[in-house]
Formats: structure tokens, C-alpha cells, sequence
């Protein structure tokens, strides 16, 4: 978008935006700059994350601006929403929102007739559908009417499983994958960890078995460690924390046997030097992460920013290639500076000290 000098609520709006920032000549730019080890994005209607509560009846707001689509708050009673609930869990029809970027989705597919364009309506996990659907009613709902919560939960949970099953239909993939499947579910981390096995598990659980008999991937960000020895309970094979100030490599990986990835955010690099960056690659790999990653945002594009993405890089295929030639974890972690190794993690984020 920012290449193509378009904003987003013109993306949201207008299918030839979209059409415009998916040409070839804006990720050569990307190439160009970064290099070819960027990946593309793959090309899509808008990213849209309450496709399910949108099918329950919640309007979706698109601000006239720079903002992300947002949904209009509601108030129900939790009573209300069981009700509704339970007599809609099928999706068959579309909804406003959805038929217009179905359309969207029709006129990217005309423009790149060799591409698989993916319906972007998509959906939260279970915890965070429910404050989507509640706002703060539903944590006070936990101590107030803990089985009436469970109930919804368990309801809300079967409509995401039927809508992720409606979502593949429209992307024409199996609704069962057997392969494997991955959800988000950020709110969870709002959850205690004392009521987390009670609260938070039995639906990530439930939903898994609804929509794979596969590896089950989990991305809830803003943890602690006093949950990651959850993960293992319902056999997550692989944890993305992402933006999880309060954790670190060291801390997922000696409260949980589960592989993590870790990644670096792109507000991260105007804090940190070249050097920096290679010392915070080497030491999340040596400190256990399966996988490292950043994306590239429109911040990033100045001289010095480009210069850290690419050393993220160098120190990722470097790290990689000595792990495949049989070196330790340990033996990579002697490549962090010592600058590196006081900086990570005690100092990472740098207001925050991970005892």
C-alpha cells in the first residue's frame, strides 16, 4: 500500500485498490530493497478477523481513515446470546459484508486468473470471540455466572468450527484438514492462569478436534509463563507468542516442551543496531526457538531499518545452515556479542525484567 501510495480504507472499499497493491511491481520494489528471500503475501481480500461474529448478526465498521475495520459493540445478556447461539450454528448464506467481498474476491480472481485468491472473512479462536461477543461482561461473567459462561463457550465454540468449515468451502479447501490447523486467540491471555485449564483449554481442545485430526498450531500473544505448561495438556505442536512483552526464549522453553516461534516486531528495530539484531537471532536459537520471523512493514523502509532486516536475515540462513551441519544450540549461542548477551533477555523489552 505504501509503495502504491494507497491507504487502507481504500483497500477495505475498493476491489481495483486491491487489485492495484498486488501487482508484480510493487513486491519486485519489496525484492529490490530487502531481497529475494522476501516472501509474498498471498493475494486476498481484505483482512478482516470477525467473519464469524459477523455472521451472528455484529455489523462491521470501516473508518474513513487510516483505521482497521472494527465491529459495533453489542449488549446482550449472556442469556441472548445462547439463545442465538443455539439456533445458529450452520453457515449457508452470506451477509452484506460477506457478499460484497466475495465480489472483491470475484474481481482479484478476473485480475489474476493464474492466482489462488483467498477469502479473507476470517474468524478469532474461542476466548476472544467471546469478548468480541460480551465486551467486558464476559469476565465479570466468569465470576458471576461461571456455568452460564461455559455453556456459551462451548456453543460459541461449535459456531466457529461450523464457520471455519463454511470458510474453507468459500476458499474451496477441505473443511477437515487433516493435515493439520492453526487459530488465533489473544484474549486468552486475559484469562488466569488459575482459571485457564478450566476456562481456556477444553474449547482450544474442542475446536481442534472439529476442524483437524493434524498438528494444531496456536497463536495467542501477551502471555506469561505461568500458562505455557497449558500447551502441552491438549497436544499443540507449535506456539506463536509474538508480541508477548512479558516473555522470553528462556521462559517458554523451560515451562513448556512445545516448539515456539519468536518474532521481531517492526517497532522493534529503531531500538536496536545491526549488531543488536544478529545477537537477538542467535540467542532466541540458542535459547530453544523453533522458528524466528519479522515482517515488513511500511516503518521499515529508511537505509538503516533495511540494513538490520537483512542482517535478521543473514544471522537466521546462517544459524539455520550450521544447525543443519549438526552444531548445538549452544555452540550458535557463542556468536552473541557480549553487549548481546546482557541485553538479551533481561533487558528485552527494556522496561521490563522477566523474573
Amino acid at each position: 500500500m505504501n509503495l502504491a501510495d494507497i491507504k487502507l480504507n481504500e483497500v477495505n472499499e475498493t476491489p481495483s485498490a486491491g487489485i492495484e497493491i498486488y501487482k508484480d511491481k510493487y513486491f519486485n520494489q519489496i525484492k529490490e530493497i530487502f531481497g529475494d528471500y522476501v516472501i509474498r503475501p498471498i493475494t486476498s481480500t481484505p483482512h478482516i478477523s470477525y467473519g464469524n461474529i459477523n455472521f451472528l448478526g455484529v455489523p462491521l465498521v470501516f473508518p474513513k481513515s487510516e483505521g482497521e475495520v472494527n465491529y459495533v459493540h453489542q449488549h446482550k445478556s449472556i442469556d441472548e446470546w445462547i439463545k442465538i447461539l443455539k439456533n445458529k450454528i450452520e453457515f449457508k448464506e452470506m451477509t452484506e459484508e460477506g457478499l460484497f467481498f466475495l465480489d472483491y474476491r470475484k474481481k482479484l480472481q478476473e485480475a489474476y486468473p493464474d492466482r489462488n485468491i483467498y477469502w479473507y472473512m476470517s474468524y478469532e479462536g474461542p476466548i476472544t470471540s467471546a469478548y468480541e461477543l460480551m465486551d467486558t461482561e464476559f469476565f465479570y461473567g466468569l465470576y458471576d455466572e461461571p456455568e452460564k459462561i461455559k455453556e456459551f463457550l462451548r456453543l460459541l465454540t461449535l459456531s466457529i468450527i461450523e464457520y471455519t468449515k463454511f470458510h474453507h468451502r468459500v476458499n474451496k479447501i477441505p473443511e477437515f484438514n487433516e493435515e493439520g490447523h492453526g487459530i488465533c486467540d489473544d484474549i486468552a491471555s486475559m484469562i488466569s492462569p488459575d482459571m485457564f485449564e478450566e476456562i481456556v483449554l477444553p474449547y482450544w481442545d474442542m475446536y481442534f478436534s472439529g476442524v483437524t485430526s493434524g498438528k494444531r498450531h496456536i497463536h495467542t500473544e501477551d502471555h506469561t509463563y505461568k500458562t505455557m505448561r497449558f500447551l502441552e495438556k491438549i497436544n499443540i505442536n507449535s506456539f506463536d507468542p509474538s508480541i508477548s512483552p512479558k516473555l522470553n526464549p528462556q521462559l517458554i522453553r523451560d515451562n513448556s516442551r512445545v516448539p515456539f516461534y519468536w518474532r521481531l516486531g517492526s517497532f522493534h528495530y529503531a531500538d536496536l543496531s545491526v549488531q543488536d539484531v544478529k545477537d537477538w537471532v542467535y540467542k532466541a536459537v540458542e535459547d530453544g526457538a523453533s522458528n524466528i520471523f519479522t515482517g515488513i512493514t511500511h516503518i521499515m523502509l529508511d537505509p538503516d531499518t533495511i540494513a538490520k532486516v537483512k542482517a535478521f536475515q543473514e544471522a537466521a540462513v546462517n544459524a539455520k545452515s550450521m544447525i543443519d551441519a549438526g552444531a548445538s544450540r549452544k555452540e550458535i549461542g557463542k556468536l552473541v556479542s557480549a553487549g548481546g548477551i546482557k541485553k538479551f533477555w533481561d533487558r528485552w523489552p527494556e522496561d521490563i525484567l522477566n523474573k
